[in-house]
């Protein structure tokens, strides 16, 4: 099988907003290299479909044909399977996945089907210890994708894995473990350094992907200035991930489970289609992002991608 590495940089609660600076932050942000990416385009619902010279985009649907706003746990573990999950279940929910969503990524995960057919299968982010306590005493439980990885028996990185450079902090830079997790020890990277790291560890291995579940935190606070700060800093990633991979046969992959920070004057999730982009060589683009209409397109495009399917 020819190797055909894949990153999903997947951005927690990013939808297509208005084309408005004073509530979308992804307009009122300046996104260099993303604006790059989209041949000067820019995020949001005014961008049509295209197939460019270093990226392909569409908007896919989050809705998945169910009443109510799209949720964490259904979004992702949709994604992750294939399986329209609230419509299996009668409706989103979220955050975190309860024992329906749990059966569904039992039996439906992509990352269990990668690793049969001997795929190597990797979650980039690195998890403190403390998070490894709380889970053992039941204090705190999983999200869809952290459980996804586990479940097809893919352990979760540790601090270790972030100290030898085999992982990234959620906050891309490590400053976060410092100051929050009160680590000082933490190795600090700059953005383009975290996105060159992504790229090399996602070049050794099959499947990776990044769960970056800060800007749906953004969009809940509904803080304009922390949210360009934080867009700010995944510019940059992009920036480093694009540099790295030229020249390789990477393919990376960004998309989302739900709208909420394109829109910082509706405090929860919003209903907006979501983007699907692509990076990389553009028959792989082409391949990943044609058949996608919705979120339950994204686990059998991946699968096809690796000739799965």
């Amino acid at each position: 099988m020819t190797h055909r590495p894949v990153l999903f940089l997947f951005l927690d609660g990013v939808g297509l907003g208005p084309p408005d600076s004073g509530v979308n932050p992804l307009r009122a942000a300046e996104m260099p290299n993303l604006r790059r990416l989209l041949d000067g385009r820019s995020l949001d619902s005014t961008l049509e479909p295209f197939h460019g010279a270093r990226a392909s985009f569409r908007p896919i649907d989050a809705t998945l044909g169910v009443a109510g706003d799209p949720q964490s746990a259904t979004g992702q573990s949709t994604l992750l399977t294939g399986v329209n999950v609230p419509m299996a279940i009668g409706g989103h929910y979220g955050p975190k996945p309860d024992s329906r969503i749990r059966s569904i990524l039992q039996e439906h995960n992509l990352l269990s089907r990668l690793t049969r057919f001997g795929l190597r299968a990797r979650l980039l982010n690195a998890y403190p210890d403390s998070y490894f306590e709380a889970i053992r005493s039941g204090r705190r439980l999983h999200g869809a994708i952290p459980l996804a990885f586990t479940l097809a028996g893919i352990p979760l990185a540790t601090e270790a894995d972030l100290d030898r450079g085999q992982a990234v902090s959620a906050d891309f830079t490590g400053r976060g473990w410092r100051s929050r997790l009160q680590r000082p020890g933490t190795p600090v990277l700059g953005a383009e350094a975290a996105g060159r790291r992504m790229a090399e560890i996602a070049l050794g291995n099959d499947f990776s992907m990044f769960d970056h579940w800060l800007p749906d935190y953004a969009g809940h606070y509904g803080e304009m200035q922390g949210a360009v700060r934080l867009l700010k800093i995944l510019d940059r990633v992009l920036g480093g991930i694009a540099e790295s991979m030229e020249g390789t046969e990477l393919t990376v992959f960004l998309s989302s489970d739900h709208g909420n920070m394109e829109d910082l004057a509706d405090p929860g999730h919003t209903r907006n289609p979501v983007p699907a982009l692509a990076l990389g060589p553009p028959e792989s683009r082409s391949r990943i992002l044609e058949p996608l209409k919705d979120l339950a397109d994204v686990a059998p495009a991946i699968l096809a991608h690796y000739q799965l399917a």
